[in-house]
């Protein structure tokens, strides 16, 4: 039998060790919040760190210093599922170098047996932790804060959600991609444009790069050595409809294939007439790999907006001028209906702004209360050079905008006041008044609204910039019919008496419309139909300068 001291002695031993042992764990994991402290990271610079220092300590220190990621020396099941959403970046629109993907996967792989030291040990779980919370960021909130690219739109709601809870939520959940997945948004054109970019990426992979040749104008019925390889790049697209059946001499420009041009043109956002001119050409030889970029854009602006149940709501595009309204919340491609707009100008302060608000007034044959800078700047100076001016295109001078105010005589210092902004300028209402018979009213600070318009013939052009800054309808009646359908008794026959009428009236809605006045130079459909259109503000060409400043990979 062993002595007793000796028993005694050996426990004793035993004791210490383990003691020393939990003294080192201890140390250790104080170790991973001193690191999380310094802000400092291999490989990870003090920007991207001090992003999320705060959610990390928070969490960190309600976990009590405990690690997140690692468990009994190797890396949780948690852990080894996030860094396949990280690896899988990609497939949101995202890149898995942004967030250190390789570099995790590859830390993981050593610790599966268990790290061989201390220090590999914390990088692990503090990159982890970093990362996770950057990728949750961007796919919830976005990459850019909107307003560094000048879109009156706040995210800081929607970062605020990834919270130091999240992340200990995140490490312990069964499903933890799930959770990730969840931030994403749910937004129908969302789920479009991924399906697009997975489809497009392929496309980019498997197709040449595409170089014709076509003189300034190819027309249906004329020859030309490129055009076996057009019809198999419209194919490829998914423009030329399979099965169709070649007539004759396969040089020739024929009927099936001015089919597929036609549509890949109403893709674009040109008038679908099948010439092959200049502005067709150079869609064609646009590279994939740009109009990757594009979806890339478009799902960064999607994380902008607010989780909604997606109800009704009502679109503006700026790039594709169009606006689409939907009750049934199913997505772009599913509205109710679709109608070409006219936005603002491409210069700077007259671009129409990108925001979303709530439609909460419909106004029949409105006054055009005249901004004080067109005022001072363009109708003063018109009215100076001819003074019939003022009452042919019946503007009124007012002291204010209320509709009892009395008229002024447009006398030279009454003018002066105008253009100093002490007076006023306005529009009667009428057919001729620059907002047509109807104005939509959705509070927002660029005080900017959707009304009809007198200039009828700028809707049937390609490119639909004309305006200060409001969005100009093709057919406001149609719009108006659709905005009060659940608004009571509301009949076309309604509408046009008070449309037709003299008095101008407002009416309220009952229940809001959420509007989005969107800038994105692609869309896409249920059905897998993807639309791109022209950067016509420069807005895709400064975004993706900040994004390339927001990660280690350029767009």
């Amino acid at each position: 039998m062993m002595p007793r001291r000796l028993i005694a002695s050996g426990l004793l031993f035993i004791f210490c060790l383990a003691s020393a042992g939990l003294l080192a764990a201890s140390a250790g994991d104080a170790e991973i919040v001193m690191r999380v402290e310094s802000g400092e990271h291999p490989g990870l610079s003090r920007r991207h760190f001090s992003d999320v220092k705060e959610v990390l300590l928070g969490a960190y220190r309600a976990a009590q210093s405990q690690p997140l990621w690692i468990r009994d020396g190797r890396p949780t099941p948690q852990a080894l599922e996030m860094i396949g959403v990280l690896v899988a970046a990609g497939e949101a629109g995202l890149f898995p170098e942004d967030y250190d993907a390789e570099r995790l996967r590859g830390w993981a792989g050593e610790g599966s047996e268990g790290f061989r030291s201390r220090a590999r040990e914390v990088e692990f779980e503090v990159g982890m932790s970093i990362d996770v919370v950057r990728y949750a960021l961007a796919l919830h909130a976005g990459r850019v804060r909107p307003r560094q690219v000048g879109f009156d739109i706040d995210v800081s709601a929607r970062r605020s959600e990834i919270s130091s809870d999240f992340l200990i939520k995140l490490s312990r959940s069964e499903h933890p991609a799930e959770l990730l997945s969840a931030l994403e948004p749910r937004f129908p054109l969302y789920r479009a444009l991924k399906l697009a970019l997975e489809r497009y990426r392929r496309l980019s992979e498997s197709l040449p790069a595409s170089r014709f040749n076509f003189p300034v104008k190819l027309t249906p019925g004329m020859s030309h050595p490129d055009v076996p390889r057009l019809r198999e790049f419209l194919h490829a697209l998914g423009d030329l409809r399979d099965g169709v059946v070649l007539e004759g001499d396969p040089l020739v420009y024929g009927a099936s294939l001015e089919e597929g041009v036609r549509t890949f043109q109403e893709r674009h956002g040109l008038t679908p007439d099948g010439v092959i001119g200049r502005a067709t050409s150079l869609r064609l030889m646009t590279p994939l790999r740009d109009r990757l970029r594009q979806i890339e854009y478009g799902l960064e602006r999607l994380r902008w907006l607010p989780d909604e149940n997606w109800g009704a709501y009502i679109l503006v595009n700026i790039p594709s001028f169009k606006l689409y309204a939907a009750r049934s919340g199913e997505g772009v491609g599913r509205h109710d209906l679709e109608m070409n707009v006219v936005v603002g100008e491409a210069i700077d302060g007259r671009k129409t702004p990108v925001f979303h608000a709530d439609l909460t007034q419909l106004t029949f044959r409105p006054y055009w209360n005249v901004p004080s800078a067109i005022a001072s700047r363009e109708l003063v100076p018109a009215i100076r050079r001819n003074p019939a001016y003022l009452a042919r295109n019946r503007f009124e001078i007012v002291a204010s905008f209320s509709q009892d105010s009395p008229v002024l005589p447009p006398s030279p210092g009454v003018l002066d006041q105008v253009a100093q902004g002490s007076l006023k300028l306005r529009q009667m209402p009428g057919a001729e008044n620059a907002l047509g018979l109807f104005r939509f009213s959705f509070p927002n600070t660029s005080q900017v609204y959707l009304h009809g318009s007198p200039a009828k013939s700028l809707f049937s052009r390609d490119r639909r910039d004309f305006s200060h800054g409001c969005v100009r309808l093709k057919d406001p009646a149609l719009l108006a019919q659709w905005v009060l359908e659940e608004n009571g008794d509301w009949p076309k026959a309604r509408i046009d008496e008070y449309a037709g009428g003299e008095v101008t009236k407002t009416i309220a809605l009952k229940k809001p419309i959420p509007v989005y006045i969107l800038y994105l130079t692609v869309m896409a459909d249920a059905e897998g139909r993807v639309s791109f259109y022209e950067d016509v503000y420069g807005h895709d060409q400064e975004l993706g300068q900040f994004l390339s400043k927001a990660g280690p990979r350029s767009p």
